[in-house]
């Protein structure tokens, strides 16, 4: 009975293996199996490492965009920061500016007050100079609403105009007065402000001892 398995023969002491035509088309076949299949795996691991690789890309690129946004953000936010502290630190500075503006304000009503309490009975019982007449004005003029409450009716010659010279400034006051509600309401008005150059020559340059015009 004929086999397809290859059988050695000797030739010159030598062992030979013939193969038949059938044994080498099964490994060729074999082969060729064996390569596609190689061919196969290659091409999955291709596949996959295509894959991981879109993958990695599209992660790194997510990341990047969420990092950019983040960065973005971050500034955004320290400039408003900054803007707001800016703002705080002008407010605070205003705030200041005003607190000792009023402070200092207050601090020249106190003592305007002093000194207008001093100087009121004097004014009143008409022994005050006129210089002393023309600082009353004054004072009354830097009150609020300008005007200041007598508990009794004060001398008639006290409502004209007093004139005040500060440096090279002269401001000329006038006093007028009423009966409101149960007492006596004095009220100053700056009526005239004028300085050294635009004075006529026969004015006086410092406040004058009577306080007249």
């Amino acid at each position: 009975m004929a086999t397809d398995q290859p059988h050695p023969t000797r030739a010159h002491d030598e062992w030979v293996v013939n193969y038949r035509q059938s044994d080498v088309d099964t490994i060729r076949e074999q082969i060729e199996q064996t390569e596609a299949t190689k061919r196969r795996l290659l091409l999955l691991v291709l596949i996959v490492a295509i894959a991981a690789l879109a993958g990695a890309i599209i992660l790194l690129s997510t990341n990047y965009a969420l990092y950019s946004s983040s960065q973005s953000s971050k500034k955004k936010l320290e400039q408003e920061h900054a803007e707001l502290k800016s703002r705080a630190d002008q407010t605070q500075q205003q705030l200041d500016a005003k607190t000792a503006k009023e402070t200092s304000d207050a601090g020249s009503r106190a003592e305007a007050q002093t000194r207008l309490d001093k100087l009121l009975p004097a004014v009143l019982n008409d022994r005050a100079g006129g210089g002393d007449v023309a600082s009353f004005a004054r004072m009354i003029y830097n009150l609020p609403n300008r005007r200041i409450e007598l508990e009794r009716k004060p001398p008639d010659k006290l409502f004209r105009n007093w004139r005040v010279t500060t440096g090279s400034t002269t401001e000329t006051y006038t006093l007028v007065g009423g009966f409101v509600d149960g007492k006596w309401v004095v009220y100053s008005n700056l009526v005239a402000r004028s300085s050294a150059q635009t004075q006529r020559k026969d004015a006086t340059p410092q406040r004058r001892k009577d306080g007249t015009p």
